[in-house]
């Protein structure tokens, strides 16, 4: 074996994952204590089942809890892998909702049970462009599922979750292959085990094909019989592997990874293994780069049958509730969910009503505050009142000065402006305001087109607009032709409202 030994950490820092399997002849256990940086094995048990009665295994179940202490809260359900039904299908929708509910309706095809009888749980394994998705779905009975619940609960015990043995198999060989080898490659994983072996493939780090092999470490006798063991062992495996590729239309096996316990696998004569399925072999031990603490070697040692593989345990208890496959009912489920929200509305109310408390307190003390400032806050105003009003006073009388002083500047700007765009050759005779919106402008030109330029400099002015000429008139002045004219121009808007105040 290749194993490490470490001591155990202080129990302030760690997590006991506990996993539990019952399957007719054996009860098996694996703990795990999680630290921050490592999960090492703490305790590795079994228990042989003398009677199949709910009463008998309840106590061996009793009896194997003897010394551990064991949390529900991190307590997982392990189903053996020969008591669920694996199916491959192809469903027509990449749409996981979809998918759902096709699988409903396949339960009493692919099973001689209605949806109701069975629990059931799937894994997409791949979809194509085609929108159609290959499809692992894994079913159990339900009154498998009910009698294991039962048989803890009378042990005071009630799992968190339930998965199955395949998938802790396809989680320990992740924990073992420290090479991370090709994933997108096929491979297969057998599990040797007492009375039958589990013969998985994976491509991706997901089942592909499945099947409980009815062959186990318990039919090889003695040493003698090795041979002949190891020859039906490879018949059972051609015979899945002639299944895979007429069930599952998937890549050829790359590998072959055998795993179980040292009395089975150390026998196991690995070059006719691989001259007889043609693919190479890899034997390892279930232990293999397995972190154990010193108490579970002992315990393992002690153990009245050598011939048990916790494989698929460990890579679930490793795995510490990541599970791809959950097979807990769904009504446990609900109670859970019910339970969980129950407790979150207790917390909620406590929390509430310690927050109310303090916001009350808090208003409370601050309404206190605010009146006595708003006491000091009116006697300050009341002070302060009267130079208020003489300041308002100033204010008002300031703008109305320099609003005098605009208006009366407008006439001189106007002016100004009017000087500034007027030619030589217009002599201006009069300017005068009719109402407070226009101003009209007569003269005289020497030429006719200088009175249309004057006109359109004013309309560009930014003091004018709607500049327009009244009229035109011609007359012979000393032998000279000249235009007589008048122009009405409005105000801007902004000086309309000087101009009414220079006229008060």
């Amino acid at each position: 074996m290749n194993i490490k030994f470490l001591k155990f950490l202080s129990k302030n820092d760690k997590k006991n994952i506990t996993v539990i399997q019952i399957d007719n002849d054996w009860l098996r256990l694996i703990q795990v204590k999680q630290s921050k940086h490592r999960k090492i094995i703490s305790t590795i048990r079994a228990q042989k089942i003398t009677s199949l009665s709910d009463a008998s295994v309840s106590k061996a179940i009793s009896d194997l809890l003897k010394g551990v202490s064991i949390n529900s809260k991190y307590l997982t359900l392990c189903v053996p892998r020969n008591l669920a039904t694996i199916r491959n299908l192809e469903l027509p929708s990449t749409n996981p909702l979809e998918i759902g509910s096709m699988i409903d309706l396949q339960i009493g095809k692919q099973t001689p049970y209605s949806t109701d009888e069975v629990i059931r749980d799937y894994e997409i394994i791949d979809s194509n462009a085609d929108g159609y998705s290959k499809v692992l779905l894994v079913i159990v009975h339900r009154e498998i599922i009910s009698r294991y619940f039962s048989i803890l609960e009378a042990s005071e015990l009630k799992p968190e979750k339930v998965s199955f043995s395949s998938d802790g198999l396809l989680n320990w060989y992740s924990l073992i292959d420290t090479q991370k080898s090709d994933t997108s490659k096929a491979r297969a994983l057998i599990e040797l085990d007492y009375n039958t072996s589990d013969f998985e493939i994976t491509v991706n780090n997901k089942m592909v094909f499945g099947r409980s092999i009815a062959f186990g470490i318990n039919q090889l006798q003695n040493l003698e019989q090795m041979n002949q063991w190891q020859e039906k062992f490879i018949d059972e495996i051609k015979r899945t592997i002639y299944s895979y590729q007429n069930e599952a239309t998937g890549r050829d096996i790359e590998k072959m990874v055998i795993t179980g316990p040292e009395t089975a696998i150390g026998g196991l004569n690995r070059t006719l293994l691989e001259s007889a399925i043609a693919l190479p072999v890899e034997v390892v031990d279930q232990f293999h780069n397995i972190l154990m603490a010193k108490n579970a070697l002992n315990e393992y040692e002690r153990l009245d049958n050598k011939n048990l593989s916790f494989s698929g345990l460990i890579g679930i208890a490793m795995a510490c509730g990541e599970h791809k496959i959950s097979l807990i009912p769904q009504e446990i489920k609900i109670e859970k969910d019910v339970q969980e929200r129950g407790r979150d509305l207790y917390v909620m109310g406590l929390l509430l009503i310690f927050i109310l408390a303090a916001f009350s307190s808090i208003f409370l003390g601050r309404i206190c505050s605010k009146e006595w400032h708003l006491g000091q806050l009116k006697q300050r105003l009341s002070e302060i009142q009267d130079k208020t009003q003489q300041l308002n006073n100033l204010v008002r009388i300031t703008e109305a000065v320099k609003g005098r002083i605009r208006a009366r500047s407008l006439a001189l700007n106007l002016l100004y402006e009017i000087h500034r765009v007027i030619s030589p050759e217009i002599h201006v005779a009069s300017l005068s305001f009719h109402g407070q919106n226009s101003l009209s402008v007569i003269g005289v030109s020497n030429m006719m087109s200088e009175v249309f330029k004057f006109n359109s400099q004013l309309e560009e002015s930014e003091y004018f607009q709607n500049v327009q000429i009244k009229y035109t008139t011609k007359r012979i002045a000393d032998n000279k032709e000249l235009t007589e004219f008048e122009l009405l121009c409005s105000l801007a808007d902004e000086y309309k409202v000087l101009a009414r105040e220079a006229l008060r």
